[in-house]
Parts: C-alpha cells; sequence; structure tokens
C-alpha cells in the first residue's frame, strides 16, 4: 500500500463485550471502514460473537491475545497491526457502544485533510455520567495540562480518536507505554511532547444501563495517579524544550494578528 494515500481503519479493543461489539462493527462496515478486532483474552460468548462477527462481516479481522494485557495493550497490539498491514489511520472506538458513531465520517474528513494530525473526541455527557467519573476526569486534564505546559489536549481519556499511524508506531517502537487503563493519557501526553499536533471534536458520550465497564475504581485511579507523578517529572526533564515550543507557538500566533491588522 502506499502511505501517502489516506487509507483508515478501526480499532475495537474487546473484552467480554460479546453482547455490544456487533452493533458497533456493523455502525463502521457500513461506512466501508475496515475493522481490527483485537480479542483481550475474553471469555467464550464473546469468542464466539466475535467469530461470527468475522464470519458475516466484509474486511474485519480478528488478532486474538493469549492472555488478558488490558485495554493499552490490546490497543497497541492493533495499532502495530494496522500500521504493519499499511493503514495510515486507526479510528480508536471503544466496544461498548458508549460513543456517537454519527461523528465517524467528521473525524475521519478532519484526519483526511489534516494526516499529520491526532483526532480526539471531546466527550459531551448525559445525565447517565457517574459524578465520580467526572471528577477524576477534571483531575487528570488539570495534570495534563501541566504535563504539556498547555491547553491543547482538552481531554485525554477519551477512546474515541484517530491515530496518525505512522507518529504512534514511532513512539510505540522506542517507549514501553503502559497497558491498562493508563494507557489513553500517557499515549496523547507522549506523542504531545513528540510535536504531534491535535484537534478535538465534540463527540456524544453515555454510560449506557447495564453497560460493560471494566475500569477498576481503586486499582486503576492508584495506577493513573502514579502515571501522573511520572510524566510531571518528565515534563521537567523536558522543560526547555517545552517551554522554546511554547514562545514559539506564541510569537507566530502574535506574527499572525499583526499580518491580519
Amino acid at each position: 500500500m502506499n502511505r501517502s494515500s489516506f487509507l483508515p481503519c478501526a480499532i475495537i479493543p474487546v473484552y467480554n463485550h460479546g453482547p455490544t461489539a456487533g452493533a458497533v462493527v456493523g455502525s463502521l462496515a457500513v461506512r466501508n471502514l475496515p475493522v481490527i478486532l483485537v480479542d483481550d483474552a475474553s471469555n467464550a460468548e464473546t469468542k464466539a460473537a466475535l467469530a461470527r462477527i468475522v464470519s458475516e462481516t466484509e474486511s474485519c479481522f480478528l488478532y486474538t491475545l493469549p492472555v488478558n494485557l488490558g485495554k493499552g495493550g490490546a490497543v497497541s497490539h492493533g495499532l502495530r497491526k494496522a500500521f504493519e498491514s499499511g493503514f495510515t489511520h486507526a479510528l480508536q472506538i471503544d466496544a461498548d457502544g458508549q460513543h456517537d458513531l454519527g461523528q465517524v465520517d467528521a473525524f475521519m474528513k478532519y484526519a483526511q485533510l489534516s494526516p499529520g494530525t491526532l483526532v480526539g473526541g471531546m466527550p459531551q455527557y448525559d445525565d447517565s455520567v457517574p459524578k465520580a467519573r467526572l471528577i477524576g476526569r477534571g483531575i487528570t486534564n488539570f495534570w495534563v495540562m501541566v504535563e504539556t505546559l498547555s491547553r491543547d489536549i482538552p481531554d485525554a481519556m477519551c477512546g474515541f480518536r484517530v491515530y496518525p499511524l505512522a507518529a504512534c508506531n514511532r513512539l510505540l517502537t522506542t517507549k514501553r507505554l503502559r497497558r491498562r487503563m493508563e494507557f489513553d493519557i500517557e499515549f496523547l501526553v507522549r506523542l504531545h511532547w513528540r510535536g504531534v499536533r491535535m484537534k478535538f471534536i465534540p463527540v456524544k458520550v453515555i454510560y449506557p444501563e447495564g453497560g460493560i465497564s471494566h475500569f477498576r475504581m481503586f486499582q486503576d485511579n492508584i495506577a493513573i495517579s502514579l502515571m501522573h507523578t511520572q510524566l510531571f517529572f518528565g515534563m521537567i526533564l523536558r522543560l526547555p524544550i517545552l517551554l522554546a515550543r511554547k514562545i514559539k507557538k506564541c510569537f507566530v500566533r502574535e506574527a499572525g494578528h499583526v499580518a491580519l491588522v
């Protein structure tokens, strides 16, 4: 495949999401978007559902992990497989049906117009969102702002985003990232440190009644806190580079303003 072309796919990490994965894949299939399913050592019921989905869906590929690696491990595996297969961009989306799939076309259109840009989701919640999740999200987004010395990442936890695969592959081959719920946050921060441009688009997110969530309130919050500590010190080490980049952006913005005047 010619990597100068825009050749997108979707990556869906799956862990015991047998009841919901089919609807998500179906919505992507009608958009002629190839789908990579990564089975993160799911139960037998989900494995049977995934086998059925693949047999009934054109351009749907299944990779099965022998042991559970966590969401980050599954997404990383999918990103590597997508890059090896010649795709240029990958839409990461959850298998639980939380995200408004009506936004897929808008995300893809922007990614095609700006192929080096990571397009992320800016969640728009309804009343179904747990208050504890909102509080935790606010804390994480504050620390991401500190770690990047910017407001470039208004939300680092939404699992609805389009990745430019070349930049992602370079990071994945040079840095060992966390494999569980911390992955979405750490991946964005480290891509930002490497100068990857980012654009965020509003996307509706719901927490359906009886939905399947694998977020472990205590363990995952502790792991995220430890990750933020490491990223903070990583920011300190990169402080001269980040400050120089910030100053350059200010000069460019000011020059553009003067030119308009």
